[in-house]
């Protein structure tokens, strides 16, 4: 097991974080029992550039799971941490008016909050963007402090997203 250092404050950050995210990493390991992974476990991150500070792994290969609000439902985009979402293009698939998701229905539609949400366990319409790339990839496992390393083939199969273009 590699390891990493932290002070006295980070560390009780840490512990605080594991704690409030407890009921969340445990929704991702039993959804997960099937997948082929390793948990990546990292200072805190809240964004795609603090998660490539943490992280060898390319910021194409961090992948953020965004919620959006699409008229009266949600929808979940799996994207690659180096690009965003096109919310015209989301529009044009859902055929809704679209718009992400606010903090507090992030938390109220998945249990996740911003920085730490999973594509796992939603019961929302999941899309993947296809820029995802081939091989090792790193979504969130249900905390801002934890990550799941899979490859794409294996999260796709599991996952079962519809897959488009919806990164810019």
């Amino acid at each position: 097991m590699k390891s990493f250092t932290q002070n006295r404050s980070q560390l009780e950050e840490l512990l605080e974080l594991l704690e409030k995210d407890s009921e969340n990493i445990k929704r991702v390991l039993n959804t997960t029992k099937s997948l082929e992974a390793e948990f990546e476990i990292h200072a805190k991150a809240e964004t795609v550039n603090d998660s490539v500070k943490h992280s060898p792994l390319e910021k194409n290969r961090i992948i953020k799971t965004l919620l959006f609000k699409c008229g009266e439902n949600f929808a979940a985009v799996m994207c690659p941490g180096d690009k965003r979402v096109d919310e015209e293009k989301l529009s044009e698939l859902t055929g809704e008016e679209v718009r992400m998701a606010y903090p507090r229905e992030v938390k109220k539609r998945t249990g996740y909050v911003v920085g730490g949400v999973s594509p796992f366990d939603l019961e929302v319409k999941l899309y993947a963007c296809k820029s995802i790339p081939q091989g090792e990839i790193r979504p969130a496992a249900g905390s801002r402090v934890i990550g799941i390393k899979t490859s794409r083939e294996k999260l796709f199969n599991l996952l079962e997203p519809e897959i488009v273009e919806l990164a810019k």
